[in-house]
């Protein structure tokens, strides 16, 4: 995992810094992942995905729980094409896919616990399985003039994952957001303390009362909150 920077009550990792793992999922498609946060007291790993052209990730089941944002291109899952910011919320215990990758295709997994896929012992009898389409939500008005849409509110334990739009000239006040967990910038670009960060690179908050961050030419964030 990049080792951190470390600026106005925030961890930044770089997107061109992440360390790379190159992986074979059970029908030998290849595929990387690359580590932005591995935080095992919340047994929550945040990791950038990418496919390969062609590819396709069969139907599986896992321990733990995920939600899985797409970044660049789509994803067919169901039948349903899946485009960036939609979600695949892979329930603990619980099938899901196959999810198909005509392009290739750059997601970021928040996962609660083991990522590895498997056969358990006892499927779940809930379902949360979902596919979530993000032109189907509402944007709703922050306290600073930014634009919020959850995504994921339900079916992934603790974790609350939501679009945060900031327009050009905006910013996140210090203080502002100090229950946050994480965030990539999926869109756009930020300023902390006179320090650029740029697409997809990511934010820990490390303190409550963090700094300022600055969105001059505007920015999506990717928002992850463990509640």
């Amino acid at each position: 995992m990049a080792q951190p920077e470390h600026q106005a009550g925030f961890d930044i990792i770089r997107v061109a810094g992440i360390a790379w793992e190159d992986r074979r999922n059970v029908d030998n498609w290849p595929s990387r992942a690359g580590m932005y946060c591995d935080d095992q007291p919340n047994q929550l790993c945040i990791r950038l995905i990418d496919y390969p052209k062609g590819s396709t990730e069969p139907r599986h089941v896992h321990g733990g729980m995920h939600a899985t944002t797409v970044l660049k291109h789509h994803t067919v899952v169901d039948g349903v094409t899946l485009r960036p910011l939609d979600v695949v919320l892979g329930p603990s215990n619980e099938p899901h896919g196959p999810l198909h990758y005509p392009d290739s295709c750059q997601l970021l997994s928040a996962f609660q616990g083991s990522y590895f896929h498997s056969e358990v012992e006892k499927l779940s009898g809930e379902k949360q399985y979902r596919l979530i389409q993000q032109e189907q939500l509402p944007w709703g008005a922050g306290a600073n003039g930014e634009q919020i849409k959850t995504l994921v509110d339900r079916g992934c334990g603790r974790l609350l994952v939501q679009a945060i739009k900031f327009a050009p000239g905006g910013s996140m006040p210090a203080k502002s957001y100090g229950k946050l967990h994480s965030a990539l910038i999926a869109f756009g670009g930020a300023d902390i303390g006179g320090v650029a960060l740029g697409e997809w690179d990511f934010l820990r908050v490390r303190d409550a009362a963090h700094g300022e961050v600055k969105f001059p030419q505007g920015a999506t964030l990717l928002a992850l909150t463990m509640r």
